[in-house]
């Protein structure tokens, strides 16, 4: 990864980068949400 000088960050290529890395795992937590939430709490009873 080099920018345009090699004193440069290349923030663009650096951007996309975390959003193609971020966004599956958003939607996959957004997906499986009521299944980890169950989880959670299920091994919280206390009894």
């Amino acid at each position: 990864m080099s920018g345009a000088t090699e004193y440069e960050l290349p923030w663009g290529n650096i951007m996309a980068a975390s959003v193609l890395v971020t966004v599956p795992i958003v939607v996959l937590v957004l997906v499986f949400q009521r299944k980890i939430v169950a989880g959670l709490t299920a091994g919280a009873v206390k009894g």
